[in-house]
C-alpha cells in the first residue's frame, strides 16, 4: 500500500538528534513488515527547508532519500482550489493543499499527518476517510495482518460522580493539567451530579472513559462576554484513557451526548480542550459539527449546534454540523437495505438480540465497532443509485422482518481493490484486512454512512401497508411518501 507522510511526521521520524518516540518506531517497523511504501511529496522539501532548526534541517533532508518521492505529482491550480473550496494564503497553506491534492487524485491509497487543519480541509473535500493521525494509523497498521481488536468494556453506564473512586490512576492527567481537580470534583460529587462512564472489565471495573456534564442556559462561553443564548448542555471533562484509544470509546460517548441533547431539547453542546494531549479530541469534534467559538481562560472552546437549520449547506456538511439531524425532504433519495441477523448484530449491537437479556451488559458478546457512529456497509449490490446525503432504512431479514435504524450516506464506493477500499473502512469497521480481502473477490458496494437509531421499530407489516410488496431480498428505492408514512404514521 502507498502511504504518504507529512512533513509533520516526517521531521520528528528522522531527526536523530533525539531520542526515536516508540510510536514513530512501531510505525517504522510495521510498515516495513508489511511491505508498505511511504512516500513524500516533492513540495515538502521546500516545508522542511523553512524549519529554523538549522541542524534539524539537515539531518532531515539527508535523510530524505530513503523514501519513494510521487513522481510526477499533480498540480493544484487555482481553479481547483476555486472549486474544492481550499485557502491558500500562505506557504504553509500551499504545501498542505499540495499534499492534499496528491490524495485527492489517488496518487497513494492515505495520508498520515497530526496536522488539524489538513484533517479538517479533507474532510471539506469528502476524503477524511483516507486521512490518518499517527495514532489511528498505528492502529490500521496493528490490524493489517492481525486478529480484530479485543473489546472488554461494559456498556456506557450513567452514574454519580461519588460512585467513581476519583483516586484511580486514570484521572491522573485531569489532576495534573488542572489544578484543584480533586477539589472540584468532590464539589460537584456533593452536589449530587451524574456523569456517563466506561469501565474495564479485566481489571476490577476501573474507569476507561468518562464524560461529566453539566446544564447551562444564557451565558458567555469565552472571555469576551457575549452570551450563547438557548439551553446549553456542557461536558465539563471527557476523556478516554490512552490505553483504550481505537475501541471508539470517545465516539460511544458524543453519542450518548447527542442522545440526551436530542431527548431533552437542548440547543448547544460545548466543551473546553486544552495543551497536546487533546489534539485527538479536537479533531473528533471537527468531524462532528463542532467548531471553535474563542478562548475561556487559556482553554480553547468547540461548541456545536444542536438544532437543525436550512443553512443551504451541502448534504455532508449539513450532517457534520446537524448531526444526529439531518435532511429528510422530498430532494433527499430513500432505500431499503436488506441485511442478515449476523451482520446487523455485529454494526448495530444497541438492536441486538441479546438486548434485554441477561447478557446485554456482556461487552464480550460484541465487538468496538457497536459504539462507532461512522459506519460502512458492504454488498455485492450493483445499484450505482445511491449518492452523498441519501436516506437508508436498514431492513433486517430472517428473523426479526423490520427496520430499527437509519444511516445517512457519507459516500459510496464500487470496488475490488483492497488498497481502494481498506483505508476508507479501516478507521469504521472491525474486519481484518484479510477479511475484506475475501469479501472483494467480485466487486464491491462500499456505503459509508452515520448511524441513526429509529425512535420505533417499523414491523414488516408497515412496511407491507405502505406498498413496499414482496420479499426484500436486495436493495431497493422507496418514494418520499413511502418514507414518511413509515417513519412518521402509526
Amino acid at each position: 500500500m502507498n502511504i504518504l507522510l507529512d512533513t509533520n511526521i516526517i521531521i520528528p521520524l528522522e531527526d536523530t538528534s533525539r531520542i526515536l518516540d516508540s510510536s514513530f518506531a512501531e510505525l517504522r517497523k510495521l510498515s516495513a513488515e508489511q511491505q508498505h511504501c511511504l512516500y513524500i511529496h516533492p513540495i515538502q522539501f521546500e516545508d522542511i527547508k523553512r524549519d529554523k532548526n538549522i541542524e534539524r534541517q539537515k539531518i532531515v533532508l539527508s535523510r530524505l532519500k530513503q523514501y519513494s518521492q510521487i513522481d510526477n505529482p499533480p498540480i493544484l491550480t487555482e481553479k481547483d482550489c476555486l472549486k474544492l473550496g481550499l485557502s491558500q494564503s500562505n506557504d504553509n497553506d500551499r504545501v498542505d493543499n499540495n499534499v492534499l491534492f496528491a490524495l485527492y487524485r489517488g496518487a497513494v491509497h492515505l495520508l498520515v499527518t497530526n496536522d488539524e487543519g489538513i484533517h479538517k480541509k479533507a474532510q471539506q473535500i469528502g476524503i477524511q476517510d483516507k486521512v490518518y493521525r499517527l495514532e489511528q494509523f498505528l492502529l490500521f497498521l496493528r490490524r493489517y495482518t492481525k486478529d480484530p481488536i479485543t473489546f472488554g468494556y461494559t456498556g456506557v453506564k450513567e452514574g454519580h460522580l461519588y460512585e467513581i473512586d476519583k483516586s484511580q490512576s486514570f484521572f491522573d492527567s485531569l489532576r495534573q493539567s488542572y489544578e484543584g481537580f480533586d477539589e472540584w470534583y468532590q464539589k460537584c460529587a456533593s452536589e449530587q451530579r451524574t456523569c456517563w462512564y466506561i469501565e474495564d472489565q479485566s481489571e476490577n471495573g476501573t474507569v476507561v472513559a468518562i464524560c461529566i456534564y453539566k446544564h447551562e442556559q444564557d451565558i458567555p462561553l469565552t472571555d469576551d462576554g457575549e452570551p450563547v443564548h438557548g439551553k446549553i448542555l456542557k461536558l465539563c471533562t471527557f476523556k478516554v484513557d490512552s490505553n483504550a484509544r481505537g475501541k471508539k470509546l470517545g465516539e460511544r460517548l458524543l453519542y450518548i451526548a447527542f442522545d440526551y441533547c436530542v431527548k431533552n431539547d437542548f440547543d448547544w453542546v460545548y466543551l473546553h480542550t486544552y495543551g497536546e494531549e487533546q489534539k485527538t479530541l479536537v479533531g473528533l469534534c471537527h468531524e462532528y459539527g463542532f467548531y471553535y467559538l474563542g478562548i475561556y481562560k487559556q482553554d480553547e472552546v468547540y461548541i456545536k449546534p444542536m438544532k437543525l437549520k436550512d443553512d443551504g449547506s451541502k448534504p455532508l456538511e449539513s450532517l457534520i454540523r446537524y448531526y444526529p439531524y439531518f435532511k429528510e425532504n422530498d430532494s433527499v433519495q430513500k432505500f431499503i437495505i436488506p441485511i442478515k441477523p449476523k451482520y446487523h448484530e455485529d454494526l448495530f449491537p444497541d438492536l441486538s438480540s441479546l438486548k434485554g437479556s441477561l447478557f446485554e451488559k456482556d461487552q464480550s458478546l460484541y465487538s468496538c465497532q457497536g459504539n462507532t457512529i461512522k459506519k460502512a456497509y458492504l454488498c455485492h449490490s450493483r445499484i450505482k443509485a445511491i449518492k452523498q446525503g441519501d436516506i437508508v432504512l436498514f431492513y433486517r431479514s430472517k428473523d426479526k422482518k423490520s427496520i430499527q435504524c437509519i444511516g445517512i450516506v457519507e459516500s459510496v464506493l464500487f470496488s475490488e481493490d483492497i488498497n481502494e477500499v481498506f483505508p476508507i473502512i479501516a478507521k469504521r469497521t472491525v474486519y481484518t484486512f484479510s477479511e475484506v480481502q475475501d469479501f472483494l473477490q467480485k466487486k464491491t458496494l462500499v456505503i459509508l454512512f452515520r448511524y441513526i437509531e429509529l425512535e420505533r421499530e417499523i414491523p414488516h407489516q408497515k412496511i407491507v401497508e405502505v406498498g413496499i410488496k414482496g420479499n426484500i431480498q436486495s436493495i431497493r428505492q422507496i418514494s418520499n411518501e413511502q418514507y414518511v408514512s413509515l417513519r412518521y404514521e402509526q
